[in-house]
């Protein structure tokens, strides 16, 4: 997993936390704990009345222990969506069943 983190250093990024929440941003940097530092980072919060909000952060910090999904993000494709007509409930909260 490692190895695939580390060709996403200074690509914008989309990380889904285990409590539902989405991040995007630049990895500037993480460790083996899978903690991850993120610049120039929103929370996008999906609504079935707003559309989706873009919640500016700044310089953001995720713990590697609630990290769920990273994947990488086209900007090409990013550019073209249209997040004023995109509804959506936000995602669910992950649970682990042990």
């Amino acid at each position: 997993m490692t190895a695939y983190i580390e060709t996403l250093v200074d690509q914008v990024i989309n990380v889904l936390t285990n409590d539902g929440r989405c991040y995007v941003g630049t990895l500037k940097s993480f460790d083996q704990a899978m903690n991850m530092m993120l610049k120039d980072c929103m929370e996008k919060v999906y609504s079935m009345e707003k559309g989706v909000e873009f919640i500016k952060l700044g310089a953001y910090f995720v713990r590697g222990d609630n990290v769920a999904i990273v994947s990488e993000i086209d900007p090409l494709v990013e550019q073209k969506l249209n997040y004023d007509n995109i509804r959506a409930n936000p995602p669910p909260e992950m649970k682990l069943h042990i």
